[in-house]
């Protein structure tokens, strides 16, 4: 039965490469969410923009103009926030992308090396069964030929 001595090394890169697709997983799924609220941010900035414009036709308070415009400058932090939060998480994944790659390819190394090792003892075994085979073989003419010449005497 044919054993890679490296067996333990291959387990550990397909350790880290499954962590490092499980951390690749759960980034997009943090720019999936920050995605979402930042375009909850704008949808609500747009609605409110919306509101003080029919406030304003309506004739509106300053006051109310003043919150208004408060809130729409909170808003436009909130989204500034949102797009640094955005850079920030594809950074992070492009990251981890190129050390998922590093890691697959490790791993692919060490999987062909196991591949060349496994088809090398399966040639050994090939060729230890043909030499059993032709011994067999040599064994059964030796003994018709011993009968043979037994019976010709």
């Amino acid at each position: 039965m044919y054993t890679f001595n490296m067996q333990t090394v291959l387990d550990h890169r397909q350790f880290i490469e499954d962590q490092l697709k499980k951390d690749l997983a759960e980034i997009r799924q943090l720019a999936m969410a920050a995605h979402q609220q930042m375009t909850s941010l704008k949808s609500k900035e747009m609605d409110t923009r919306a509101a003080l414009k029919l406030e304003q036709a309506k004739g509106v308070s300053s006051d109310q103009v003043v919150a208004y415009h408060a809130y729409l400058q909170r808003l436009s932090d909130g989204i500034a926030r949102q797009v640094a939060i955005i850079s920030e998480i594809k950074d992070r994944e492009s990251k981890n992308q190129e050390e998922l790659i590093e890691a697959m390819k490790k791993r692919q190394i060490l999987e062909k090396l196991k591949d060349q090792g496994l088809d090398r003892y399966n040639q050994m075994m090939l060729k230890k069964e043909m030499k059993f085979i032709d011994e067999i073989a040599v064994n059964r003419f030796v003994r018709k030929t011993i009968q043979k010449s037994g019976e010709g005497q």
